[in-house]
Parts: structure tokens; C-alpha cells; sequence
């Protein structure tokens, strides 16, 4: 007798196709406080997330630290882009090893293939992508108007084209390490967690200061919505951490909507 064994798959509390892109069916953060399984699993991923961005944020101060460290020094710090990848990054490690370590060995695998996605499609591809842009128009003399343009279309562009693409890559990643499909879609929290890059375009764009012409964006007076940011980035970042810990084993049809 020949037996037909088929592989788990998962889907995403959120996956509900709507024209290709996901929804939540409900708060992700429900039962986050409840004293069973998916509680424990919950907090241990935000626990774990929360614990390496701290510990990122303290060598990357302490680093910098021209003087005598102080732990403010920490909840002080401008992100450019590999130092925003290295904290992102420090939220997906953290909240995958909570969640492996609290969880079911039968959830190891979707909570890994989400932190590859995490990791390709939400981090390094898109800000990448908008670092380089952005990168780039700094070198040229446009005037402060073309200056925020071309920003704006860098931003918005950039993370669209990394998200959408960044994924497709880890699903292809995903179906070479773990030899089946990983048909997981992008969702609007995957473009939600990018949303320090458009509040920064929106910070210059409304900025009364008289700024030169020439003058790059690094050079830029900062306002309160990009200090607002700078001090936001790492709470941010941690929906990517989450989201890689929380992930479980569940059949693909079972949650979509026709």
C-alpha cells in the first residue's frame, strides 16, 4: 500500500485573500495576555523581540559614545541605513528565538520561513533599495523642491518595489530550503512597518525652515516628526520580530475566503 504524505502547510492569522493582499481577520496582539499557549507564545516573541533591540541599541550607543556612556544615549540615536537593517534585524532574531523556544515543535517551521520574509522582504530589500535612492539624489544639485520630490518618489517607490519584490525573493528562498511551496502573500502591515520612511518624506516636505538649495538631507535641520521617528523606529521594528515568533502550523484553506 502506497501512502500519500503531505506536507504542512501554514497560514498566517491574517491570511485572508482579498485581490492578493492579506487582512487581518483579527488583532494579532488578541490573547496576549491570556495564561494559555498562544499567550505564553505571544509574550515570549515580544519578550525576545524587545530584549535584542534594547541590546542592539545599547552597542550601537555605547559605539558612538564620544564621552562617558548614559542609557539616553541609547533612546537618542539617528538610523541610517545599515544601522536601521541591524535593528530590524535584532527584532526578527529575538522574537524568532522567543517564539521557538516557547512554542510547539510543530510551529518551528512557519515561524522560520516567516523570518526569512521578514527578513528579505520587509527589511533589507526595501530599505536597501530606498537607502541607495535616496543615497543618490544627495549627490546631485536639484533644488529643494526637486530635492523632496524625487525623496518622495524614492520612498514610495522603494518600499512598494522592496516589499513586493523582497517577498517573492524569500518565498523562493523558502521553497528551496524547505522543498515546498510557501505561498504567502504581502499584507498592508508589510508596507505598515515602513511608515518612518513616508513620515519622513512628509517631515521634509512640511518643514518651514529656510533651507539651502544645496543642501544635503543630512545637513537638514530636523523637525519634530523626524525626532519623533528616530525615537519610534526601534517600537516599530518590533511588529517584525513579532510576527516571525507568532507564526503557526495551520492549514492554508482552512482560513481563505472565496
Amino acid at each position: 500500500m502506497t501512502s500519500l504524505i503531505t506536507p504542512v502547510q501554514y497560514s498566517p492569522s491574517h491570511n485572508v485573500k482579498n485581490g492578493g493582499v492579506i487582512k487581518y481577520k483579527e488583532n494579532p496582539l488578541k490573547g496576549l495576555v491570556k495564561k494559555d499557549q498562544e499567550g505564553t507564545v505571544k509574550r515570549a516573541a515580544l519578550a525576545g523581540s524587545a530584549i535584542t533591540t534594547l541590546l542592539y541599541m545599547f552597542a550601537l550607543a555605547k559605539g558612538r559614545s564620544k564621552s562617558a556612556f548614559k542609557i539616553k544615549d541609547m533612546f537618542n540615536l539617528d538610523f541610517g541605513t545599515l544601522s536601521a537593517i541591524g535593528l530590524a534585524t535584532s527584532s526578527v532574531i529575538g522574537g524568532l528565538a522567543g517564539g521557538l523556544i516557547s512554542d510547539k515543535k510543530e510551529n518551528r517551521k512557519p515561524k522560520l520561513k516567516e523570518a526569512v520574509h521578514q527578513f528579505l522582504g520587509n527589511i533589507v530589500t526595501p530599505i536597501t533599495i530606498v537607502g541607495i535612492a535616496t543615497s543618490q539624489i544627495k549627490k546631485h544639485n536639484f533644488n529643494t523642491i526637486t530635492k523632496w520630490t524625487l525623496n518622495a518618489l524614492a520612498g514610495a517607490v522603494g518600499v512598494f518595489v522592496g516589499v513586493t519584490g523582497g517577498n517573492y525573493i524569500a518565498s523562493k528562498v523558502n521553497k528551496v530550503i524547505f522543498k515546498e511551496n510557501d505561498d504567502r502573500k504581502v499584507g498592508i502591515k508589510d508596507f505598515g512597518i515602513h511608515v518612518d520612511d513616508i513620515l519622513t518624506v512628509i517631515a521634509l516636505a512640511t518643514s518651514k525652515k529656510n533651507i539651502p538649495a544645496d543642501a544635503a538631507l543630512d545637513e537638514m535641520p530636523k523637525t519634530g516628526i523626524q525626532k519623533f521617528i528616530s525615537k519610534a523606529l526601534p517600537a516599530i521594528f518590533l511588529i517584525c520580530g513579532y510576527e516571525a515568533g507568532t507564526k503557526t502550523a495551520e492549514h492554508v484553506n482552512k482560513d481563505l475566503v472565496k
